[in-house]
């Protein structure tokens, strides 16, 4: 009995240590000659707000796929929330989950849902009762500003109205971490100033921001912690920084200069509805009467099979 008591206390995270560590990690994708990371040792403290930023292929989104363990080291070590994510057994990952939301750019949102319903999920799928869902979604859909628009679908909405369902979902659950991966890329400028101040307010309730982005005037106004990759490696890290950093000498390409025009942005599928992933059928289809454990389970396979095949261009 006191030995399972003790195994239990070491389980629990320590409010003192980083809630995200990477020690001495490389990632190898099979189909990739060069490392997404190399040898990348870094930590995030509980409550911090961060960028990652750097050129597409730097490896920011495959550091975002690591900490959610849709994919493993090639070497080195990861802790999450006080797990030490080599020994997690797949049956516990689903429960590492429960502790870090996902926000994606394209909003990722259940067309045949509504608001409520979208958000709803999230604490469907992990056995919440149903008067605490009845509570929780319209608290969170009142923070996030769409406290009248619980009843619309997602094609009713605009798109920062899609992406702020989108962080509702993301935060009901009241996540230790979230991770966002380019929230703000398919916004204009000030919408995307709306969706940034979203973030920081979740991030001054306590809970830790991850933000993978291109997004230089967002880095910019904020003025939080800025990580600059370049071939998986972190070549800048400050406390407060900005998109290219206090000198010239930042090596980041690929982003727009103000006022340049690249081509017009087209909606994602999943914004407009227009076609079903495998994670919507999975939605759509979850058996309720499975443990909240096996639910988000099988939720996660389904992300991981719609998203297999992508991790070249995520890295």
């Amino acid at each position: 009995m006191a030995a399972d008591a003790t195994r239990g206390a070491a389980d629990l995270p320590r409010w003192d240590e980083p809630v995200i560590r990477f020690e001495h990690v490389t990632k190898t994708y099979q189909r990739k000659s060069a490392p997404a990371l190399t040898d990348l040792s870094i930590e995030f403290e509980r409550g911090e707000f961060a960028f990652l930023v750097g050129a597409s292929g730097s490896g920011k989104s495959t550091m975002l796929r690591l900490i959610l363990k849709e994919t493993n080291p090639t070497s080195g070590s990861i802790f999450v929330a006080g797990k030490d994510l080599s020994r997690l057994s797949s049956w516990k990952v689903p429960r590492l989950r429960r502790e870090i939301g996902m926000v994606f750019q394209d909003f990722r949102l259940l067309p045949s849902k509504t608001a409520f319903q979208n958000v709803e999920f999230a604490l469907q799928v992990i056995g919440t009762p149903g008067r605490v869902v009845k509570k929780l979604v319209p608290e969170v859909l009142d923070m996030v500003g769409l406290a009248d628009k619980g009843k619309r679908l997602p094609h009713e909405l605009s798109g920062g109205e899609q992406q702020r369902v989108a962080i509702a979902r993301a935060y009901v659950n009241r996540p230790t971490i979230l991770l966002a991966d380019e929230p703000t890329g398919n916004l204009d400028p000030e919408t995307a100033k709306g969706i940034m101040d979203l973030l920081a307010d979740i991030n001054d309730r306590g809970t830790t921001v991850l933000m993978a982005t291109h997004d230089e005037k967002a880095v910019n106004r904020l003025n939080k912690r800025v990580v600059e990759l370049v071939d998986g490696h972190v070549v800048r890290d400050e406390k407060r920084g900005h998109y290219r950093g206090s000198s010239d000498e930042s090596v980041i390409s690929g982003a727009v200069p103000d006022g340049e025009v690249v081509g017009q942005w087209q909606p994602s599928d999943s914004a407009t509805g227009g076609s079903v992933r495998a994670s919507d059928v999975a939605f759509e289809q979850f058996d309720e009467t499975a443990s909240g454990d096996e639910r988000v389970g099988d939720l996660d396979r389904a992300f991981e099979d719609s998203d297999s095949g992508e991790e070249d261009e995520l890295a």
